[in-house]
């Protein structure tokens, strides 16, 4: 990727980044801040999809009906999913996706123009195709639920079911709230560490820098500050990628608006939301307005990562949503 990118306020102040385009007001996806959190090993199968010119890895967990779990940020490695692949791979063959410009997805040779949108969704389609799947399953996090949007917009008679945890807006619009609701649970030291991250400037790269502003906001994605202290102390460096994220959510500032697309989308939807996920109940109310066939499950209690906080209650969501699928709309 290109260099031109570069980060003036990673906390929901106004960014620039290049000098040919407008400033612009982006909040940071933070919500699947920390790309950390491995809980323990787990035999996992490697596979690669070649797209491009560009290497996709991926690896998978357990056996059984095919699950791909879809990572947030953007930006963010799939790693810190690994405890929902390691619990639910008694049941499914979960499907780890590192996004391009993640993990071992990344080539410095790739133009930053192809960090968008809808090669991120064009990704998932060829995941699809080397898997040999007719319809994908797919449990996405945070931005990875924007992104499972984004492919039922495009692909809808490719996709089984949805699980979206946590998931982002139909458009960026919720942003706003998002943000707000961040800044205001950070505690003084919280904001100190945040405004210490940013002043790092030239002594550290934008991936190290992104990554100590996250990590100096995780504790205000979780209902428990306690968890949320701990889940940033375990977020390994080099988890989070800086470019990746910006050029994906300059993309999705102008391209990403699934709300018209999805309205005819009849496949079933099981919508987690923490009742304290910065991101806001009234999201989850949107995006379920428009899935005809979508349901909400409330975790109390609970912030942005429910498998941490209310992992009984996740686990039993989620299980009880795949062993027992609605009727779909169409049949």
């Amino acid at each position: 990727m290109g260099d031109n990118v570069s980060i003036i306020d990673f906390a929901g102040e106004p960014w620039k980044v290049t000098a040919k385009l407008a400033v612009m007001r982006l909040l940071l996806i933070v919500s699947t801040l920390a790309a950390g959190l491995v809980v323990g090993q787990a035999t996992a199968r490697d596979g690669i999809v070649h797209r491009d010119g560009l290497d996709l890895h991926y690896r998978t967990i357990g056996s059984g009906r095919l699950l791909v779990l879809l990572s947030g940020g953007p930006g963010i490695d799939v790693d810190y999913m690994l405890p929902v692949a390691q619990e639910l791979g008694r049941s499914f063959e979960c499907v780890l996706f590192e996004q391009r410009g993640t993990g071992r997805s990344r080539s410095d040779k790739m133009p930053a123009s192809q960090m968008s949108v809808q090669n991120a969704v064009e990704d998932l389609e060829a995941l699809r195709q080397a898997l040999q799947q007719d319809r994908l399953l797919i449990l996405g996090h945070s931005w990875g639920g924007m992104l499972a949007m984004a492919y039922a917009a495009a692909h809808p008679d490719h996709v089984d079911a949805m699980i979206l945890a946590g998931p982002g807006g139909m458009d960026l619009k919720y942003q706003r709230v998002f943000g707000d609701n961040i800044n205001m649970r950070l505690w003084p030291q919280d904001k100190d560490a945040v405004d210490k991250a940013m002043a790092m400037g030239r002594s550290a790269s934008p991936d190290e820098a992104g990554l100590a502003i996250m990590t100096a906001r995780t504790p205000a994605y979780f209902y428990d500050r306690d968890t949320g202290l701990k889940f940033a102390r375990e977020t390994p460096a080099g988890s989070f990628h800086q470019q990746a994220f910006n050029l994906l959510m300059l993309d999705a500032s102008q391209h990403y608006n699934v709300r018209n697309a999805l309205r005819s989308f009849d496949r079933p939807v099981l919508i987690l939301q923490g009742h304290q996920d910065p991101i806001g109940d009234s999201n989850a109310y949107e995006i379920h307005s428009v899935l005809k066939n979508s349901e909400i499950t409330w975790l109390n209690r609970c912030g942005h990562f429910g498998w941490i906080e209310q992992p009984q209650d996740f686990y039993k969501a989620v299980r009880g949503f795949l062993d027992h699928p609605q009727p779909r709309a169409s049949e």
